[in-house]
């Protein structure tokens, strides 16, 4: 087997980077359904801007897979780690992981490191980060057929449901903060230990692409009856008939009083209505109690993959 060589993405010909990007396009919407053309338009301007951190790996001199991560105050990202092939190359994966978290870890003012990396063409991430001292967090990609939905109305509950408005957005995080508080997606992503994390990241939901184009004719939050968010969920299109839903959550006070179905019920209708087929979700293996009320409202398993955290001792 030839050896794998890295080189840094910002001396890499973004030509050739370009060519990987789109080979994972393609494993994007096979394996997920997704359309990633808005992320990788981003990803192409840093990478000719030369301003995105990572590494092009090549076997026998062709390029075979590449890695990128970020850092921000005292926390890195690894973002993608792929490999081109069927299945990918084990060894090309395994050097650009051990490259990403070596990068990474030499920054030390960062203590922390977090992971959710798609595992596309068969690839193995778990043993890798494992290996690094990285905790392991099972996690599903669920998906609904929205032809198969049934007809139903919207459950009663106390309160309102109404429209997603960006005046929502404060008080959503608040609700996302009490809601992931002693929680494992606590532990998975730090940004929701605080209600000021939480905010950034619904803000990033709805202004970047990251998880698809954010849909605010779909996404709908619950009021209380002093008129104050107690409960939200967010949708996002990520293909021309496919939507996620990156965020659902209801404030502990509020929850087993049916907010969280008819939240969904809306959405699932809006989005039906809307010409979509798919609706996806991603959920915590741990959280079994979400797990069971996600398939009884119809999601099934589409893929399994992994968060992964390191924290510096």
């Amino acid at each position: 087997m030839s050896d794998v060589t890295l080189v840094p993405l910002d001396t890499a010909d973004p030509r050739v980077v370009g060519a990987l990007l789109n080979d994972e396009l393609l494993a994007w919407k096979s394996e997920l359904g997704w359309d990633y053309r808005d992320v990788q338009r981003i990803l192409q301007s840093l990478i000719a801007r030369k301003a995105l951190p990572g590494y092009l790996a090549a076997e026998s001199e062709q390029p075979v897979g590449y890695v990128y991560f970020l850092s921000h105050a005292a926390k890195g990202v690894i973002g993608t780690i792929y490999c081109i092939g069927n299945p990918a190359s084990q060894p090309v994966v395994d050097s650009l992981l051990e490259a990403a978290v070596t990068a990474l870890r030499k920054n030390v003012f960062l203590r922390r490191i977090e992971a959710q990396v798609m595992p596309f063409r068969g690839a193995n991430l778990t043993n890798g980060f494992l290996r690094h001292g990285f905790e392991l967090y099972p996690r599903h990609f669920l998906e609904l057929d929205l032809a198969r939905l049934p007809a139903r109305g919207a459950p009663g509950v106390e309160g309102k449901i109404v429209s997603w408005s960006p005046a929502h957005l404060s008080g959503a995080a608040r609700v996302a903060w009490l809601g992931y508080r002693n929680q494992i997606d606590s532990r998975i992503c730090e940004d929701y230990c605080t209600e000021s994390g939480c905010e950034g990241y619904l803000r990033s939901l709805v202004e970047t692409p990251g998880c698809g184009i954010f849909l605010p004719a779909a996404s709908y939050c619950a009021l209380d009856s002093r008129g104050l968010v107690c409960g939200f969920i967010t949708v996002s299109k990520v293909s021309p008939t496919g939507a996620m839903i990156p965020q659902i959550s209801i404030v502990p006070s509020h929850q087993g009083r049916g907010l969280g179905k008819a939240l969904m019920a809306h959405t699932l209708s809006a989005l039906a209505l809307q010409g979509y087929r798919t609706v996806g979700l991603t959920v915590t293996v741990e959280n079994r109690r979400a797990i069971e009320w996600y398939h009884r409202e119809g999601f099934r398993l589409r893929k399994e993959f992994a968060a992964y955290v390191w924290q510096r001792p």
